[in-house]
């Protein structure tokens, strides 16, 4: 059952991702490989945070134009 959501900013434009995946680390990867396909392979995530308190939505802050949100369906 995929239950994780992707959303990104990348190079400051907005992106939802139309598929849903198993684990959050499925995302995670899956969004590193898509900023390394992109050309940024040296991005460093520099700051995490619960968007709104809630531990199943985690946004991933590489800088202002760069980040990514993992959220439970």
């Amino acid at each position: 059952m995929k239950k994780y959501t992707l959303e990104a900013v990348v190079d400051g434009k907005f992106i939802r991702f139309n598929r849903t995946f198993k684990s959050r680390d499925e995302a995670i990867n899956y969004i590193f490989r898509y900023y390394e396909s992109h050309f940024m392979v040296n991005l460093k995530v520099n700051e995490e945070y619960y968007v709104n308190d809630n531990k199943h939505d985690i946004a991933y802050v590489y800088d202002y134009e760069n980040r990514f949100r993992i959220a439970r369906a």
